[in-house]
């Protein structure tokens, strides 16, 4: 899906590197400030729900875009550069996890003694391989399979047992 952005302006952040920010809009969840670096190909993005959108009283016209625009800088997160706004309703640090944080939460036990999500999605795999389901019917029959054999699914235990 390709979108146009609502504003895009060269600005200087931090270490007065020059950067490219856009805001793009994805109204009705809110908008993405993504800012570019043309030098080193790095990029960073800043994602603002709708509910702080307005709550910072902003609008999608072009002066209440510049003053999200020059609200914009980069400060430093625990190591890791991260975009930020001085407009206080808006909630700044919002850092995705890299590779090693997704990668330790699909490796780890959902419960002590259970599988990992990688495990109970090879298992899923491998029977949707038996089955040979086409087109989106493999997406919706792995999705109820994937219901039925959740390792966190609640159990109800009767008294008789």
């Amino acid at each position: 899906m390709n979108k146009t952005a609502l504003i895009t302006v060269g600005k200087k952040l931090k270490g007065n590197d020059l950067y490219l920010l856009s805001v793009f809009d994805l109204e009705p969840s809110g908008v993405i400030v993504h800012a570019y670096n043309q030098v080193d190909s790095k990029e960073y993005q800043l994602n603002i729900s709708e509910y702080e959108f307005s709550k910072a009283r902003l609008k999608r016209n072009s002066e209440e875009l510049n003053r999200l625009i020059d609200s914009i800088d980069l400060i430093e997160k625990d190591g890791h550069l991260v975009l930020y706004t001085s407009i206080d309703d808006i909630s700044n640090i919002k850092i995705k996890p890299g590779v090693e944080g997704i990668d330790k939460f699909l490796s780890a036990e959902i419960k002590p003694g259970s599988e990992s999500v990688n495990e109970v999605l090879v298992r899923g795999l491998v029977e949707l391989c038996k089955v040979k389901p086409v087109g989106l019917d493999a997406v919706s029959w792995l999705g109820e399979w994937l219901l039925a054999n959740n390792p966190s699914k609640p159990r109800v235990e009767d008294e008789d047992e």
